[in-house]
């Protein structure tokens, strides 16, 4: 059985997306639906598309797939997947030719989770829908690895720049990815 949880209290009322809410294209909306979800504390994501609407996502949604007989596991990790069913669904305003987006209005939005909320700052800032690196320091950290830099030793000086590894806006996962 699932347990569903309630957004806290403490949240600003003027973050809460509300159905018929509008926006000037999907990505204010999705900027307004992460500033909520950062607060609340929940991964989001960005989901179905579809011609007429799009759906924003817990990204706890969904579930693994079923292994099959004879497919052996690759990678020995858990999924953090809960079949959430939190996410909102947005309709897309056309002009008159149908060519061109020329807002997005909030349709449907269901609150209910069914995890557990993060309520640090620093695990909240983990997470990827909230990750945002300015462009010269991803830059930095690529000549880093250019020149041959081992991870863990770039990983020692980020975070002493950033004055201990709970300020480190980065995970050695990220740096691999660049």
């Amino acid at each position: 059985m699932l347990n569903f949880c309630a957004q806290p209290d403490n949240i600003d009322i003027r973050l809460i997306p509300k159905v018929g809410m509008t926006f000037s294209n999907v990505d204010e909306a999705y900027n307004f639906y992460s500033q909520y979800a950062y607060e609340v504390g929940f991964p989001l994501k960005k989901y179905r598309e579809r011609k007429n609407c799009k759906w924003l996502n817990c990204s706890m949604e969904g579930k693994n797939a079923e292994r099959v007989a004879g497919n052996p596991r690759i990678r020995n990790t858990c999924s953090k997947r809960t079949q959430c069913k939190a996410g909102m669904k947005l309709k897309k305003i056309y002009d008159d030719a149908k060519e061109n987006v020329i807002s997005v209005r909030i349709d449907l939005v269901n609150y209910e989770h069914n995890h557990e909320f993060l309520k640090k700052d620093t695990e909240k800032g983990q997470l990827q829908c909230n990750k945002t690196h300015d462009r010269e320091y991803m830059e930095f950290l690529s000549a880093m690895q250019e020149s041959r830099i081992p991870p863990h030793c770039i990983m020692d000086f980020v975070t002493e720049m950033h004055g201990g590894p709970e300020n480190v806006p980065i995970t050695v996962q990220d740096m691999s990815n660049l």
